[in-house]
């Protein structure tokens, strides 16, 4: 467990630190000539049982904020510093909205100073303290203690014991991410880098990435100990080798296990504190870490938490959840904070009632669960876009799908209510198609219309298309989309010359005369057969495999079964246009027309002079 410390400057956080650990967190020169905590101090309380209790010490002055805040971020306990002989002062109030801010949950309060203070003196803090935190915290312990005489420390150190081993361990679900708060080196190791996991689990070995920056991780230690794992919520030192430079990774940065795609626009959860004054100019961001200039656009400010849209001058890579500050450089004071919604926030609108629907379900989701039933409701999901917005591993993912009801195609999920609007969606438009054109087939401009129409994207709605024909829903012959009952209508003139066509093109045979020879066999003008055999081919009636040689649909499924038999007879499950000529017996001109045909078709398709059998 990780425990931060929390209160005004001087009211002696520190001294609380190194009584109850026995260390000193102030280590740096300027820190032991002022008697001021400047940077982050850190400690470790060894336990009789379990991980050791790490500490955070922060700084309280106004000044350091910004060092306060990459201190108390990512920890499970607070230890709220109240001076006994002074009270509640405005660092006190402001550690208390950080912490409320960025949703730190279990807090305790401790009374330094007592020696200093009467009991009466006491008492009266503690009722201040009690006040304050009653909306929040109102079940909070309060210690009174004396980092000098050692009043209390005792009862506080078995408190905080038995609170880490209550508390349940953070989650390691989701791909590793570790916030950086210091980088030194050590002779001999090179690069080391403390922070805490916010998720994941970390060994030795393991990849990580700083930026497009590859680095790997060398060693870990948890309290100055060699561990071979680190879990989500424990603090560590990791020695990094690879692509270290000068000025990476260095504080404020995130270790990633996987890439994570930056972005400048982060839409949001945004608590606005009371009497705060908002501007529309830069102010600070302050997540993990980091502290970045960012601007901020209210999208719907009719309830508390609003939603905004934070943008960046540099992108960022953050995840669902990820909490966050921020506050007024030019007055030096705290304005809100809240959580991110969607790292991957919108340009265009991103106020419309949909999209803002959408925010406020994710707001209120618990879980990637929820979040992916709030938007199946509206839309399609791409799958791996969601799994990066939410931090899921593979197997996470693919138990979360197992979880839900939707249909899994093309790297896209939708729900089945979705996709059966889609197919009525469909049916309306080439049934009114039908009754237009009776004597075609399907509409002349092909599978990319029929897409269009489902207004979904590509890849999606071509993969819909053939799972409704593979379910016997949808009918296709070539080029043509059609529904199961309809039948082309064929004038009484067409039909005679059909039946005239269909002799001739050899039903028998994979290798049907070409248009020349047809029209000389039939005693007809090419230019007036052309037309016929067009309107045939819109009809379906016969299939253009080359612009002058025809079949009729039986052949060309003879055409495909020779594919499917080669494919499987391979061990490649592939063969090449020499072994279908051979095969087919029609010759290798024709062979060539025939293979690019079934690559049009969606039959095979053409990787390195071998031809396999397309999937769906």
């Amino acid at each position: 467990m990780i425990i931060a410390s929390a209160g005004h400057v001087d009211h002696g956080k520190t001294a609380l630190i190194k009584a109850l650990t026995g260390e000193d967190t102030d280590r740096l020169a300027e820190e032991k000539r002022r008697g001021l905590t400047i940077e982050l101090g850190f400690a470790w309380l060894p336990t009789e049982k379990g991980s050791p209790l790490g500490f955070v010490d922060v700084p309280g002055h106004e000044r350091f904020i910004s060092t306060m805040l990459a201190g108390v971020t990512g920890v499970d306990m607070a230890m709220l510093v109240v001076a006994a002989d002074d009270g509640i002062m405005p660092q006190t109030r402001e550690h208390l909205n950080i912490l409320r801010l960025l949703g730190v949950g279990e807090l305790c309060v401790v009374l330094s100073r007592c020696d200093l203070a009467d009991a009466a003196q006491q008492q009266q803090v503690a009722e201040h303290v009690a006040e304050l935190l009653a909306d929040d915290w109102p079940a909070a312990p309060v210690w009174m203690v004396s980092s000098l005489t050692g009043q209390g420390i005792d009862d506080l150190c078995a408190h905080l014991v038995k609170r880490a081993s209550e508390l349940a361990a953070q989650s390691s679900s989701g791909h590793a991410r570790l916030m950086v708060d210091r980088r030194f080196s050590i002779p001999g190791s090179g690069c080391v880098v403390t922070g805490t996991l916010v998720s994941g689990a970390l060994q030795p070995g393991q990849r990580l990435l700083c930026g497009s920056a590859e680095l790997r991780v060398r060693g870990l230690q948890i309290a100055s100990k060699e561990v071979a794992i680190v879990q989500a919520g424990q603090r560590c030192a990791i020695n990094l080798t690879g692509a270290v430079t000068e000025d990476q990774p260095r504080r404020g940065d995130w270790l990633n296990a996987v890439v994570l795609p930056p972005s400048d626009r982060l839409e949001v959860a945004l608590q606005q504190l009371p009497d705060s004054h908002w501007h529309r100019g830069v102010l600070q961001l302050h997540m993990g870490t980091g502290v970045y200039p960012v601007k901020v656009v209210v999208l719907d400010g009719s309830a508390e938490p609003v939603l905004a849209q934070l943008m960046l001058e540099q992108p960022l890579q953050a995840v669902w959840g990820d909490r966050f500050i921020i506050r007024d450089p030019a007055t030096n004071t705290t304005l809100g904070g809240g959580r991110v919604l969607d790292p991957r926030g919108q340009r265009r609108g991103r106020s419309k009632p949909p999209r803002l629907a959408l925010l406020r379900d994710w707001q209120s989701a618990k879980s990637p669960e929820q979040a992916l039933i709030a938007v199946l409701a509206q839309s399609e999901v791409e799958l791996q876009p969601f799994a990066q917005r939410f931090n899921l591993t593979e197997a996470e993912l693919h138990a979360l799908l197992g979880q839900t009801q939707v249909l899994q195609l093309a790297g896209f999920v939708l729900s089945p209510t979705r996709s059966e609007l889609a197919l009525q969606q469909l049916h309306a438009r080439l049934s009114d198609w039908h009754a237009a054109h009776p004597e075609q087939l399907g509409p002349g401009e092909g599978e990319l219309a029929l897409v269009a129409t489902l207004q979904l994207p590509l890849p999606l709605g071509r993969a819909l298309l053939r799972h409704w024909l593979d379910a016997g829903r949808l009918q296709r012959q070539a080029w043509a989309w059609y529904l199961n009952d309809h039948k082309p209508q064929l004038q009484g003139e067409d039909q005679a010359l059909l039946e005239r066509v269909s002799v001739q093109l050899l039903p028998g045979e994979l290798r049907p005369p070409i248009v020349g020879e047809l029209a000389t066999q039939l005693g007809m003008e090419l230019d007036q057969l052309k037309l016929f055999l067009q309107r045939m081919q819109r009809a379906g009636e016969l299939i253009a495999v080359a612009p002058n040689r025809y079949y009729l649909p039986a052949q060309v499924e003879a055409l495909v079964a020779v594919a499917k038999q080669l494919a499987a007879a391979s061990p490649s499950g592939s063969f090449n246009a020499a072994e279908y000529r051979d095969a087919s017996g029609i010759g290798r001109n024709l062979t060539i027309q025939v293979l690019e045909y079934l690559d049009r078709a969606g039959v095979t398709r053409f990787v390195r002079e071998q031809r396999f059998l397309a999937a769906g």
